[in-house]
Formats: structure tokens, sequence, C-alpha cells
């Protein structure tokens, strides 16, 4: 239902100006509020509020997910010539592996009734990893060991957005990048319950040591059946803590959250979403290991240019958009099969 509506806003949001339906919009408030705080519904007026910074969260997407390449050529003979795919995958068979066994493929197949199209597209996520080692450089005719190279190398290659076009894929990129701002709004939403919920604690814990300062410095009733005079050096050094935690208190429910200070979170969360997510050009210069090379050297390497998109403060993400062909697509392996393969010769001997 999610996607529904939201394939709905990106589609009418990426014709003409001014198409984007007034019904879409509202759906999308309320996907944000599902997807953060439901109570904030009490809040007065929370659609007027919310209308504008949802807007401007949209258009955010549009703009960042327009502006990646085309998809490139992810078929497995295409492999050798393409130095991105090179770079991103260890051999055409993982390649392979990778567009044929991910979740998104299969869902994709099992929706789909009749032929497949002929070529498939999708948007590859992957982290890129950079590491120092010691290696061997040629300078002239000599060799250099222990040499300090920088290697690069991609991990956790999945796959999203299977569709039968780049359009659509596309916008599917922008209702997952949307999707990632209300996590991103929510997450704020839990620092805030996390440190209120630390604020009642640490509360219920200086309630205890308020009363048992007191039952300490004797002030109850119960000092009347003491025979010994309390300590009044003691009894004023209580006195001062007893001022501190009432100092403390009173800062604590101060610090209370309430529906409104929530709902403003979220809005300031919305209305600047280049602060939470942006794509990010890196260039680099490879080998064909996937070492670093400086741009001017004379060693054979390759100038690639990726796409990261930068979540939050320090989450990463290399994406891809790629086109393959639906006829290389692997079937799934028979498990069954595989095993008595493997048990076969073993029960022979």
């Amino acid at each position: 239902m999610v996607l529904r509506f939201l394939h709905s806003i990106f589609t009418l949001a990426s014709g003409p100006p001014g198409k984007t339906a007034d019904p879409m919009i509202e759906a999308a408030i309320e996907r944000v509020i599902d997807g953060t705080d439901p109570r904030l519904r009490a809040v007065g007026r929370y659609r007027r509020k919310l209308r504008g910074p949802v807007e401007a969260a949209i258009q955010h997407v549009m703009t960042l997910i327009d502006r990646l390449p085309p998809a490139i050529d992810a078929s497995y003979r295409s492999f050798t010539a393409s130095p991105h795919l090179r770079a991103a995958f260890v051999s055409p068979d993982q390649l392979q592996e990778t567009l044929s066994f991910n979740k998104h493929t299969r869902n994709y197949l099992q929706q789909t009734s009749g032929p497949l199209p002929v070529e498939l597209y999708a948007v590859l996520g992957m982290e890129r990893v950079e590491k120092t080692i010691l290696g061997v450089e040629l300078h002239g005719d000599l060799i250099q060991r222990d040499v300090p190279q920088t290697t690069v190398n991609f991990r956790n290659q999945r796959l999203a957005g299977v569709t039968r076009s780049e359009q659509e894929t596309r916008r599917e990129l922008m209702q997952r990048a949307f999707d990632s701002l209300i996590e991103v709004a929510l997450g704020n939403l839990t620092v805030i319950r996390t440190r209120r919920r630390q604020l009642e604690q640490r509360q219920r814990e200086l309630l205890q040591k308020k009363a048992s300062a007191l039952r300490s410095a004797r002030m109850g009733l119960d000092s009347l059946l003491e025979s010994t005079m309390p300590n009044l050096a003691d009894a004023g050094n209580i006195e001062r803590q007893l001022w501190d935690l009432e100092a403390d208190l009173g800062k604590i429910r101060a610090d209370s959250a309430t529906l409104d200070h929530l709902l403003a979170i979220i809005i300031a969360t919305l209305n600047k979403p280049e602060q939470h997510l942006r794509l990010e050009q890196v260039a680099l210069t490879l080998d064909h290991m996937n070492i670093k090379v400086p741009a001017d050297s004379p060693r054979i390497a390759s100038a690639l240019i990726f796409e990261e998109a930068l979540l939050g403060l320090d989450r990463r993400l290399t994406v891809l958009l790629v086109r393959f062909p639906s006829r290389e697509l692997l079937s799934p392996p028979d498990f069954f099969q595989e095993a008595q393969r493997l048990l076969t010769p073993r029960l022979l001997t």
C-alpha cells in the first residue's frame, strides 16, 4: 500500500509542474505520521504544518535521483569491457549470481505473469572499503617491495528496484529515498524518547536519594526517638545536595518533550533533507587489481566516477543503475539435487 501511493506521488510529480495531486501529498503526510509517531495526529493542523516540509522532501529526492547517470549494461558479455563492473565484482559469475539470486529479482519474477521483458532494470547498492597494504611496484627495471598501496573493494552488493524500465526503477528509488528521510526523522524522535527515559530514570534515582538524604539528616519524626543530636555539618552538606537535586529535577521537567515539540523535530528534518540525504561523486583511478593509481601515473588504469549516497552523518552507499538481459538470469539452485550429487560418490565408495 505504501509503495503504491508513493509510486503515484512520484509518477505525478515527474510530470508537468503543479500536477502533484493534493490527495497524494496528503497520503505522503500520513505516511510520515505512520512512520514516526501516530500520536502526532492529535496536534492541531498537523497536515497543514507538514505539507510544505513533505513537498520539500519529495522535490529533493526527485532532484537527487534525476542526477544519477543512465543505467549501464550489466550483461555477462559486457563485464570485461565495463571498468565499473570489474571494480565492483570479482568475476562475471559473481555479477550474474547477484542479479539472479537476490530477493527483489525473485519477487519480481513471482509477481510477473507472462513472458519477461527482454531487459530488466535495477539499482545496485554496495559498500566501498579502502585499505592500505604493502605491495610491489615496478619502477623502470627495478622492483620495489613493501610499497604502501590503497586497495578499493566493494562488498555487500545487493539489488533493489527491479522493473521493466529505467523510469520505473528511478521512481522506486525515489520512494526509497523518501522513506529514508522518514527513517531519519524517526531516529531523531528515538533520541528524544531515549533521553526522556534516561531523565525519568534519573528522576526516580534523585527522588530516592532525596528520601535517603532526609532520613540520614534525621529531619523527620524519627529524629525525636534518637538520643544523640545530628551532625550539623553533615546536615548542611545534605541540604546543599538537596538544592542541587531540586535543580536537576527542574531541568528534567523543563526538558520533557511535548507532541508539538516532536512534530517540530520532524518538520525540521524534512525542511532540510539535504542535511540527511545527498549524493556525492567519488573519482577513482584503479588498476586491474583495484589498487589506487595516481592520475598522472604511466600504469594502465581506469578513471572511474561512482555516485555515493550519504545517509545521515556516517553512512555511505555506492549506487549504480544497471540493465541486464532477463534471459541471463540463472535458475534457482535445487539444493536437494545438489546434496544428492555431493553424497552419491561417497555412497558408492
